[in-house]
């Protein structure tokens, strides 16, 4: 999907949302796994 947005569309602010979702919940599953509190949606902003 990522590879056809890129090459076809090159619409790479898709991709930037896309990836910054990507690591919010990468970190939100690290949180729960160390039992800490989950990020509140005003503890991060995202840049699209």
């Amino acid at each position: 999907m990522v590879s056809s947005v890129y090459w076809q569309e090159n619409y790479l602010k898709r991709i930037a949302k896309y990836r910054e979702k990507d690591v919010l919940a990468t970190a939100q599953i690290f949180l729960r796994f160390r039992n800490d509190d989950l990020l509140r949606d005003d503890q991060f902003a995202f840049s699209f």
